[in-house]
């Protein structure tokens, strides 16, 4: 729900060389934090629908944009398939 919040995160445990994932780790220092970008891939839209719910809508997003990048092993850094918690 705080995609700031979220990237500041990330961005400050690799730069203290903490973050929990340790092959972005070891590739954040042996390629340098310039070799990494940070994109939004999709902008949700608020509805004013009165069963519209943000947390369901980004759960669903998210859901998306795993099964089509599919960004784990050889091809990113998601260790699962399993989503975060909005």
């Amino acid at each position: 729900m705080n995609l700031e919040g979220s990237l500041n995160k990330h961005r400050f445990m690799l730069r203290i060389n903490g973050h929990p994932n340790k092959e972005l780790q070891k590739d954040w220092n042996e390629l340098s934090p310039e070799q990494f970008s940070f994109d939004i891939l999709e902008i949700v839209q608020i509805s004013d629908r009165p069963n519209f719910n943000l947390k369901d809508e980004l759960t669903l997003l998210e859901e998306t944009w795993l099964e089509k990048l599919q960004p784990f092993g050889e091809r990113g850094y998601n260790t699962s398939a399993k989503i975060r918690e909005a």
